[in-house]
Protein backbone atom coordinates (compact mmCIF):
# COMPACT_ATOMS: atom_id res chain seq x y z
CA UNK A 1 0.00 0.00 0.00
CA UNK A 2 1.17 3.49 -0.70
CA UNK A 3 1.27 6.09 2.06
CA UNK A 4 -2.00 7.75 1.03
CA UNK A 5 -3.79 4.43 1.20
CA UNK A 6 -2.22 3.61 4.58
CA UNK A 7 -3.34 6.91 6.11
CA UNK A 8 -6.81 6.58 4.61
CA UNK A 9 -7.18 3.04 5.93
CA UNK A 10 -5.90 4.12 9.34
CA UNK A 11 -8.49 6.91 9.47
CA UNK A 12 -11.24 4.46 8.48
CA UNK A 13 -10.19 2.03 11.21
CA UNK A 14 -9.98 4.82 13.81
CA UNK A 15 -13.50 5.95 12.92
CA UNK A 16 -14.77 2.37 13.15
CA UNK A 17 -13.04 1.88 16.52
CA UNK A 18 -14.49 5.14 17.85
CA UNK A 19 -17.96 3.98 16.86
CA UNK A 20 -17.44 0.59 18.50
CA UNK A 21 -16.07 2.22 21.68
CA UNK A 22 -19.12 4.47 21.89
CA UNK A 23 -21.44 1.49 21.39
CA UNK A 24 -19.56 -0.52 24.01
CA UNK A 25 -19.77 2.38 26.48
CA UNK A 26 -23.52 2.58 25.92
CA UNK A 27 -23.95 -1.18 26.44
CA UNK A 28 -21.81 -1.09 29.60
CA UNK A 29 -24.01 1.72 30.93
CA UNK A 30 -27.16 -0.28 30.18
CA UNK A 31 -25.71 -3.31 32.00
CA UNK A 32 -24.81 -1.10 34.96
CA UNK A 33 -28.29 0.45 34.95
CA UNK A 34 -29.80 -3.04 34.96
CA UNK A 35 -27.69 -4.65 37.69
CA UNK A 36 -26.06 -1.99 39.88
CA UNK A 37 -28.99 -1.46 42.25
CA UNK A 38 -29.52 -5.21 42.62
CA UNK A 39 -25.82 -5.69 43.34
CA UNK A 40 -25.88 -2.92 45.95
CA UNK A 41 -28.95 -4.47 47.60
CA UNK A 42 -27.30 -7.88 47.64
CA UNK A 43 -24.20 -6.48 49.30
CA UNK A 44 -26.28 -4.51 51.81
CA UNK A 45 -27.85 -7.76 53.03
CA UNK A 46 -24.30 -8.82 53.93
CA UNK A 47 -23.62 -5.50 55.63
CA UNK A 48 -21.29 -4.37 52.86
CA UNK A 49 -21.21 -1.42 50.49
CA UNK A 50 -18.53 -2.83 48.20
CA UNK A 51 -17.37 -6.25 47.10
CA UNK A 52 -18.62 -9.07 44.91
CA UNK A 53 -22.30 -9.94 44.49
CA UNK A 54 -23.86 -12.74 42.49
CA UNK A 55 -27.19 -12.01 40.85
CA UNK A 56 -29.52 -14.40 39.07
CA UNK A 57 -30.82 -12.99 35.80
CA UNK A 58 -32.99 -15.50 34.04
CA UNK A 59 -30.86 -18.61 33.55
CA UNK A 60 -27.60 -16.68 34.00
CA UNK A 61 -25.58 -15.91 37.05
CA UNK A 62 -24.14 -12.39 36.89
CA UNK A 63 -21.08 -11.55 38.95
CA UNK A 64 -20.97 -7.89 39.97
CA UNK A 65 -17.80 -6.43 41.46
CA UNK A 66 -18.29 -3.04 43.11
CA UNK A 67 -14.95 -1.41 43.85
CA UNK A 68 -14.57 1.39 46.32
CA UNK A 69 -12.76 4.62 45.75
CA UNK A 70 -11.50 6.38 48.86
CA UNK A 71 -10.54 10.05 48.87
CA UNK A 72 -9.40 12.13 51.81
CA UNK A 73 -10.11 15.73 52.75
CA UNK A 74 -6.51 16.91 52.64
CA UNK A 75 -6.80 19.79 55.08
CA UNK A 76 -8.86 17.87 57.62
CA UNK A 77 -6.52 14.89 57.36
CA UNK A 78 -3.48 17.09 57.91
CA UNK A 79 -5.10 18.48 61.06
CA UNK A 80 -6.03 14.99 62.30
CA UNK A 81 -2.51 13.67 61.70
CA UNK A 82 -1.07 16.72 63.47
CA UNK A 83 -2.94 15.72 66.65
CA UNK A 84 -1.29 12.28 66.73
CA UNK A 85 2.13 11.40 68.08
CA UNK A 86 4.61 11.85 65.22
CA UNK A 87 5.34 8.13 64.88
CA UNK A 88 1.62 7.34 64.55
CA UNK A 89 1.12 10.16 62.06
CA UNK A 90 4.01 8.87 59.95
CA UNK A 91 2.65 5.32 60.14
CA UNK A 92 -0.92 6.16 59.08
CA UNK A 93 -0.43 9.15 56.82
CA UNK A 94 1.61 9.93 53.73
CA UNK A 95 3.01 13.25 52.71
CA UNK A 96 0.19 13.50 50.18
CA UNK A 97 -2.19 13.31 53.12
CA UNK A 98 -3.81 10.01 52.46
CA UNK A 99 -4.21 6.93 54.59
CA UNK A 100 -3.77 3.44 53.20
CA UNK A 101 -7.09 1.64 53.40
CA UNK A 102 -5.50 -1.41 55.03
CA UNK A 103 -4.00 0.73 57.80
CA UNK A 104 -7.25 2.61 58.29
CA UNK A 105 -9.17 -0.65 58.62
CA UNK A 106 -6.65 -1.99 61.15
CA UNK A 107 -6.45 1.25 63.14
CA UNK A 108 -7.70 1.35 66.72
CA UNK A 109 -11.05 3.10 67.28
CA UNK A 110 -9.50 6.33 68.62
CA UNK A 111 -7.46 6.73 65.42
CA UNK A 112 -10.38 5.83 63.16
CA UNK A 113 -12.52 8.42 64.95
CA UNK A 114 -9.95 11.14 64.22
CA UNK A 115 -9.64 10.13 60.58
CA UNK A 116 -13.28 9.36 59.79
CA UNK A 117 -14.37 12.92 59.04
CA UNK A 118 -11.52 13.27 56.52
CA UNK A 119 -12.49 10.16 54.57
CA UNK A 120 -14.87 9.89 51.63
CA UNK A 121 -15.76 6.50 50.16
CA UNK A 122 -17.32 6.37 46.72
CA UNK A 123 -18.07 3.72 44.17
CA UNK A 124 -14.79 3.33 42.29
CA UNK A 125 -16.32 1.33 39.48
CA UNK A 126 -18.29 -1.81 38.80
CA UNK A 127 -17.77 -4.73 36.48
CA UNK A 128 -20.30 -7.35 35.50
CA UNK A 129 -19.72 -10.76 33.94
CA UNK A 130 -21.80 -13.83 33.25
CA UNK A 131 -20.78 -16.95 35.10
CA UNK A 132 -21.60 -20.48 34.08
Amino acid sequence: MNSDTLFERRDQLKAKMDGLKAELKDIEQQISDTFLDRAKQSLMTEGKDFGTAHILAGNRKVKAVLRKKVTWDQEALRKALDTMPIDDARHYGKLTFSVEERKYNEAPPRVKELLEECRTVELGGATFSVES
